[in-house]
């Protein structure tokens, strides 16, 4: 992680892509601006007040949608796709494509 930020200034807004949504913890303090992943599928097979019923290792804290890390705060989004992994059943939890539309706060720079 501290490779991929190296000689970037602090004011460039970075966006990371990885697989496991739980990886956000330790990306958070390298500054950046949202986390997006997958890798759950957002448990497959859920259940009222309860949730998910096992998801796979790296994504049991970020489990399926928007959440925010603890300090420093960074968005992570997690997206239940539309695959299967260990069953191949979904029960409670539809098939998922994500379309983001990213654009900039600071207009005086355009």
């Amino acid at each position: 992680m501290d490779e991929a930020v190296t000689g970037l200034s602090e004011s460039v807004w970075k966006l990371l892509l990885m697989h496991e949504p739980d990886y956000a913890d330790y990306a958070a303090p390298h500054g950046f601006g949202l986390q997006l992943s997958g890798h759950s599928h957002g448990g497959q097979v859920r259940f009222p007040w309860f949730g998910a019923m096992t998801t796979p290792r790296g994504s049991r804290k970020y489990v399926q949608g928007l959440h925010y890390t603890s300090k420093p705060q960074m968005p992570v989004y997690v997206n239940r796709g539309f695959g299967m992994t260990q069953l191949p059943i979904r029960f409670l939890c539809r098939p998922e494509l994500t379309v983001l539309h990213l654009s900039r706060d600071d207009v005086s720079e355009r």
